[in-house]
């Protein structure tokens, strides 16, 4: 009898233990699915079959598990290979009987092509070791036998790490092969934590490049966020999956800030310095700004009531040679307000003296006007969960009218930018959609649609109101 006890104990425990596994199983659902990066499936010439040799696709997971599986033609559907042009097909990827969908594009052509044609560069060609190659700016063509041309919009190249010393990358469209030229080079300082980063700030040299790892800083507000300060034109880069805590000051010309995850602390009414509100001040000028992801900090982090925290703030000493670049940096969370200011993605800010005891390479009192393609920004940005998108001020003019320019997404943050308009005038950008203005009456602002037509309504727009990509509805014009 107690053999079978023993036993009938034993068993009990295995059917729990299996019944864990199974639960433990259950919580690895997948949450999305896709090509792996740099992956293209076409062109297929017209009665052909898609390539699928050496393919592979990305699963995650969402308990933030990544793996690759090999693509195959079951996952495949709404393929024609008789089709000519540009075809949208559906992978669908299933395990332990869940699925998940994702759409491509696939382009079946007459006929092969012969050759490709590099028609603009890349917007990234010096590297650091260890980073991964950038494909955005590329813009390819392809070439056919009768003399014709198309432009080519997916295309394949490598995703490992760059290594010092590479000079190309190889590109592939079908069996058709491009070398674009890069140049890579060993980082003088590897950056692992905020020491490390404080002190490759301090010692690297003009141009040099630094590299972030990892976990830098962490959540704490009392002690784990730094202020870093930028005296010199380094190149300071993100490597994967790195985190950093703390804001950065831009006090130099010809910086560069690429591919950093960075959480600033944000700002509280009270505290003794406001350095921290904002993720990046750039105090100089021609600054890139590109490929870095920006976070307010969460509203459980910091007295959300009292709060301000911003993205960039761009203040320069000159209007001359400004060449700024911001672009393919997502910004998200700084949606803050208190009764004075509210949170902004991107400031613009003029006539005003430098803050944080910065000495602006100019040798300026205070920032200037600079011309910027906000166009530009717009379109290579993304923004979410943001207060403003983008603001320039010219703080000459008076706290009370100071808006030279904004762009606005909604109804809400048109309205807000309008109320600031300087008297002198205002550029609003809009996005493309529908606002209602709730009746306001404006004179001198020149509205302009950004991406599409941008349609309002609630305004009476008085003497020097212009209108470009934008049409007035249902008020006095």
């Amino acid at each position: 009898m107690k053999v079978k006890k023993i036993l009938a104990v034993l068993l009990t425990v295995a059917v729990l233990a299996t019944a864990v596994v199974l639960v433990a199983c259950n919580d690895k659902e997948i949450q999305s699915i896709a090509l792996k990066e740099g992956t293209t499936l076409g062109p297929v010439v017209k009665g052909g079959e898609l390539d699928l040799k050496d393919k592979l696709l990305v699963v995650t997971y969402k308990n933030g598990d990544v793996k690759e599986v090999p693509l195959t033609a079951e996952m495949i559907s709404g393929f024609d290979k008789n089709k000519t042009g540009t075809q949208e097909l559906t992978i669908t990827y299933a395990e332990d009987g869940k699925e998940a969908s994702v759409k491509v594009n696939v382009s079946v052509v007459e006929t092969a092509p012969t050759s490709l044609e590099l028609k603009a560069s890349p917007l990234v060609t010096e590297y650091a070791a260890g980073e991964r190659f950038r494909a955005d700016g590329i813009k390819l063509e392809a070439k056919f036998p009768d003399g014709s041309s198309k432009p080519v919009t997916e295309f394949g190249y490598p995703t490992e790490a760059l290594k010092a010393g590479d000079d190309g990358v190889e590109l592939s469209y079908g069996t058709l092969k491009l070398r674009v030229p890069i140049t890579v080079t060993e980082p003088a300082y590897k950056a692992t934590d905020a020491a490390s980063l404080q002190r490759a700030l301090s010692e690297a040299e003009e141009g040099s490049f630094i590299t972030v790892s990892g976990t830098v800083g962490e959540a704490s507000r009392e002690s784990g966020y730094s202020i870093y300060t930028m005296k010199k034109a380094v190149r300071l880069v993100g490597l994967d999956k790195n985190v950093v805590y703390g804001s950065f000051i831009v006090d130099c010309d010809g910086a560069v800030i690429r591919g950093l995850n960075i959480n600033n602390r944000g700002w509280v009414t009270g505290e003794a310095t406001s350095a921290h509100r904002n993720a990046i001040t750039v105090t100089s000028n021609r600054v890139t700004l590109e490929f870095n992801t920006l976070r307010a900090p969460s509203s459980d982090a910091i007295d959300a009531a009292e709060a301000i925290a911003n993205g960039i703030v761009l203040s320069a000493g000159t209007d001359t040679d400004s060449a700024v670049n911001i672009r393919m940096n997502k910004i998200t969370g700084f949606g803050f307000k208190n009764d004075e200011w509210s949170s902004v993605a991107i400031n613009t800010v003029a006539g005003y003296s430098f803050p944080y005891e910065t000495t602006n390479t100019h040798g300026s009192n205070s920032s200037v006007r600079v011309s910027i393609n906000y166009e530009d920004i717009v379109k290579y940005n993304s923004f979410e969960d943001v207060d403003n998108e983008i603001i320039a001020s010219d703080y000459s003019l008076g706290f009370e009218r100071m808006y030279i320019l904004a762009y606005a997404s909604d109804s809400e943050k048109a309205v807000n930018a309008l109320k600031y308009a300087a008297e002198t005038g205002m550029t609003l950008l809009l996005h493309a959609g529908e606002y209602e203005l709730g009746g306001i009456t404006v004179d001198d602002i020149s509205f302009k649609g950004v991406g599409g037509e941008a349609r309002i309504s609630g305004i009476t727009a008085g003497d020097g109101c212009t209108f470009d990509e934008v049409t007035v509805t249902a008020s006095e014009k």
